[in-house]
């Protein structure tokens, strides 16, 4: 089983690493690299891996940002002469809704690999549970003037899946899982996996904790990954003290007490629930702050106090209109 860590644990390291149930293990604490600022992505990849400790980073072929990362990789690793090696870092990266088709899958992860520098990838995730038509001049796949979504209509998840799994084979990459996935559909991917998903990558953060998703995660061994674990994604013309759980009075309030940021307290209480985080930024400071969150733990009743937010403030950021006929959003909770 996936091991998960009781909220009273206080040996947890920058070092702590999760298992997989196919035996490769990944870091707890990673940098996100979505919606990072181009241009500052390869220096702060760099200064994660030479100045920090990081070695998990988290990105996608959507981001359009894999060549920075890859050239921050390169360039850490060549800089620390020997200190750091390829087999210390854990790099994670997502096909594409464009690339589901099974002729496709192979071409999009040799595409993250070139951009990435790399010969193979720790983990590849499937990044959202549906298949656009590829067509090369628009990553939506959207047609006449954003009206209309063309989509792969005769791809299955399990379809995708296989092809998937033949990068395993091909080892190209190391271990594959699903992101936005719901409980039916990594159920129709497990009815058929040969290789089966090692993580499922969500948005999960104090005002969404995914209580319901993370058991049945825990039941099938999967590991769940919190993408936007601060919550801090404010929508057009909202206050950032409005959306984000880091201006919430309760987090706030145990920050204080603690002598920590709100930042640190909420990467803490994913780090207690047993999950993989991966907060993004792109400024050294905080790239430190996020780190130094081992000197302390969050008591039960902190963690309680944290979990019932899901409830009084509880909300949903990330929902694209992704599925058909081209403007229904992918989760209808």
């Amino acid at each position: 089983m996936a091991s998960m860590i009781p909220h009273n644990d206080k040996t947890l390291t920058l070092d702590s690493r999760v298992t997989f149930h196919d035996n490769n293990s990944m870091p707890r604490l990673g940098l996100g690299t979505w919606r990072s600022e181009p241009g500052k992505v390869q220096n702060i990849v760099r200064e994660a891996i030479l100045n920090h400790g990081y070695r998990l980073f988290d990105g996608a072929w959507i981001y359009q940002n894999e060549h920075e990362v890859g050239n921050g990789i390169h360039e850490a690793l060549e800089q620390s002469q020997g200190a750091v090696k390829r087999e210390d870092l854990f790099i994670t990266t997502k096909l594409w809704n464009q690339h589901h088709e099974p002729q496709d899958v192979e071409w999009a992860v040799r595409d993250s690999l070139k951009k990435l520098r790399l010969d193979y990838i720790d983990l590849y995730l499937i990044h959202w549970p549906v298949a656009f038509k590829n067509i090369s001049d628009n990553f939506w796949s959207q047609k006449d003037g954003e009206k209309t979504r063309l989509y792969a209509e005769n791809v299955t998840l399990a379809d995708t899946w296989k092809a998937m799994e033949k990068l395993v084979d091909a080892q190209l990459v190391r271990s594959i899982g699903v992101s936005n996935f719901n409980q039916s559909q990594i159920d129709e991917i497990l009815r058929i996996a040969r290789i089966r998903p090692v993580v499922n990558q969500i948005e999960l953060h104090p005002y969404f904790n995914q209580a319901e998703m993370r058991e049945y995660c825990a039941k099938n061994d999967i590991v769940v990954t919190s993408y936007s674990p601060l919550s801090n994604l404010k929508r057009e013309n909202e206050r950032e003290e409005d959306a984000s759980a880091l201006y919430n009075p309760v987090i706030q309030e145990i920050a204080k007490e603690k002598h920590k940021t709100t930042a640190q307290i909420i990467i803490r209480w994913h780090l207690q629930h047993g999950l993989v985080v991966i907060p993004k930024t792109v400024t050294p400071e905080r790239l430190a702050e996020n780190a130094h969150i081992y000197d302390f733990a969050l008591s039960d009743t902190d963690m309680r106090r944290i979990n019932q937010l899901g409830e009084t403030h509880r909300r949903r950021f990330v929902n694209p209109p992704f599925l058909p006929p081209g403007d229904k959003p992918v989760f209808d909770n």
